[in-house]
């Protein structure tokens, strides 16, 4: 039996594709006017590959998408109260010191600013006004740890189209309150903007993005309805279960749970309510509809404000919280039953004044104080108690989801985006041509070659395609072989073990007999003529993958113990 290797056996996590886009520019003559616009686009997708992925967070007006930001960076850095700043595009990027940098619509240089200059201004001054019409985006730098993987894009706002006479109504951004409309039209005829512009500025920026993550309401309302139904139906084409989270925001908005029932028709008593439980239902009834399954990789039901509250909440709040923790907590959940009594009105049997109980309700909602309350009453201290609010917050899973999902594959989901804008590129020129009778420019063919040849050595657009197939539910497999896809495209990682969905310390010996295995079962799941024909082509994706697998694992054993040291024969062991 060999040793564990002492250092994890890793794949190469962003292999050199960008050699690809390199192949490409230099196809180009940079003096041949026909070419600009491919040289462009190539150069831009070498540039991709070397950067952090995009992700766009994108949803209607006021669906929490600021709040969930600041969840995900553990930081109150994006503006969710100022209805003006609402309307401007915000890229959040890694840096070392904090950093604000503004962009222009005229083009001139970008100017950066101090601290949180932006959000103290309003439309309500005229230089402030002047200003907000002027800007094109905002940039942020932050020296957050997920933004060392990820520039996060917070948009503002994607219609739903549901014909041309909603299409410059507030509606069509998915706001109904008749007062909110009224202020949202103010704000946006200040600004010089409509409906339609701040649709178009959002959509622009979610087709930069390399991933979206979409955020929709909590209370299954019917602009959000139609929203998540436009988004599948405008984006199902290039936005796939690869590429897009849902997020179900404000998940904990109906706790306590007034008027609602449990399935004997008896009503929902708030002591032992779980409204994440109740969204998680909502989630996948979603889900269930085959349009939305073709878009998104899952529904994750989330409470931003809890969770920028675990993170953000100052420690002098534990004090009142403690102090409320000492109330019995079924009276507690009765006080709490008219959350807007609990945060104005006096009550003899609460320690805590209501002016400090309503600020506690601002930072982590009704349900998030009182969870607070009763973790504080089990012992915790305050690090625990933060560290159990994140989680039953959601952020935690969807945080864990964005890197795995899309941090593991953040090389492949770059290089897709990349082809696809150059061979939108070339079919723009091949039509051109064909509209004006000429021939086509003898670089789209070229490039047009590139992209292919590309396509049929390199693994990665192969192992899209089939996530893709698994993720439209084209394929038939077992569940064991769905984790093992899963898996070896990257899934749990890059290393060799996590490819294989084995623990980072598996043997040498072990890595390669598994690899070994499963590379034959799929070499009969390839040659097996019961099966349809998009599965066998799968199944010969996995099957070459796995043997990459075997390959890297048996040239590092070779390496670590030289060539006479056999795979044991007690190590043969068939996988499930």
């Amino acid at each position: 039996m060999l040793h564990p290797h002492p250092v994890p056996l890793t794949t190469p996590s962003e292999p050199e594709h960008h050699q690809l886009f390199d192949r490409i520019a230099q196809a180009v003559d940079s003096d041949d006017p026909v070419g600009v616009d491919l040289l462009s686009a190539a150069l831009a997708a070498r540039t991709r590959m070397t950067q952090p992925m995009r992700v766009a967070v994108a949803g209607q007006i006021k669906r929490g998408k600021s709040t969930l930001v600041n969840a995900l960076l553990g930081e109150e850095i994006s503006d969710t109260g100022q209805l003006e700043l609402t309307f401007n595009v915000c890229e959040f990027h890694h840096a070392e010191r904090p950093r604000l940098l503004v962009h222009f619509k005229d083009g001139r240089a970008p100017e950066e600013w101090q601290g949180r200059a932006l959000s103290r201004l309003t439309a309500r001054t005229s230089d402030g006004l002047h200003l907000l019409r002027s800007i094109r985006k905002v940039e942020v730098g932050r020296p957050a740890p997920l933004l060392r993987r990820f520039r996060l894009v917070d948009t503002p706002g994607l219609g739903s189209v549901l014909g041309t006479d909603a299409e410059n109504t507030l509606a069509f951004l998915g706001i109904d309150d008749p007062a909110e409309q009224a202020e949202a039209a103010r704000v946006l005829k200040e600004l010089g903007q409509d409906a339609r512009s701040v649709h178009t500025e959002s959509a622009a920026e979610m087709d930069r993005a390399d991933a979206v993550v979409f955020v929709f309401s909590r209370g299954l309302g019917r602009a959000d309805q139609q929203a998540v139904e436009s988004f599948a139906g405008s984006y199902g084409e290039v936005v796939s279960p690869l590429k897009a989270f849902g997020v179900l925001s404000r998940s904990d908005q109906y706790w306590p749970p007034a008027g609602e029932t449990d399935r004997d028709g008896m009503p929902v008593d708030a002591y032992d309510h779980d409204p994440m439980a109740t969204a998680r239902r909502i989630a996948d009834s979603y889900l269930e509809r085959p349009a939305v399954r073709r878009v998104f990789r899952t529904i994750v039901p989330v409470s931003g404000l809890l969770g920028v509250g675990a993170q953000c909440m100052p420690s002098d709040c534990f004090g009142p919280l403690a102090d409320l923790a000492k109330v019995p907590p079924r009276k507690l959940a009765d006080r709490m039953e008219d959350v807007h009594l609990f945060c104005v009105r006096e009550y003899p049997d609460l320690p805590v004044p209501p002016g400090i109980r309503a600020g506690l309700v601002e930072r982590l909602g009704a349900w998030g104080v009182f969870l607070a309350c009763g973790f504080l009453r089990d012992g915790l201290d305050e690090e625990s108690v933060r560290r159990q609010l994140l989680r039953r917050s959601g952020v935690t899973e969807l945080r864990e989801l964005v890197l795995r999902h899309f941090g593991n594959r953040a090389a492949l989901i770059k290089l897709d985006h990349g082809q696809r804008e150059i061979a939108a590129e070339v079919s723009r020129l091949r039509s051109a041509a064909q509209r004006s009778g000429q021939r086509v420019p003898q670089v789209a063919d070229s490039v047009a070659r590139l992209l292919e040849s590309a396509r049929m050595s390199d693994p990665g657009p192969s192992e899209l395609a089939a996530l893709g197939a698994h993720y439209r539910g084209l394929l038939t497999l077992t569940q064991a072989e769905e984790a093992q896809l899963l898996a070896v495209t990257g899934e749990r990682g890059t290393s060799c073990a996590a490819r294989l969905g084995l623990p980072r310390d598996t043997p040498v010996d072990v890595l390669l007999t598994t690899a070994r295995t499963r590379a034959a079962h799929w070499a009969a799941r390839a040659a097996d003529p019961l099966l349809d024909r998009q599965t066998r082509t799968t199944a010969r994706v996995v099957l070459r993958s796995h043997e990459r697998v075997a390959d890297l694992v048996d040239r590092a054993r070779v390496l670590l113990y030289g060539e006479d040291e056999p795979v044991g024969p007690n190590d043969e062991r068939s996988d499930p």
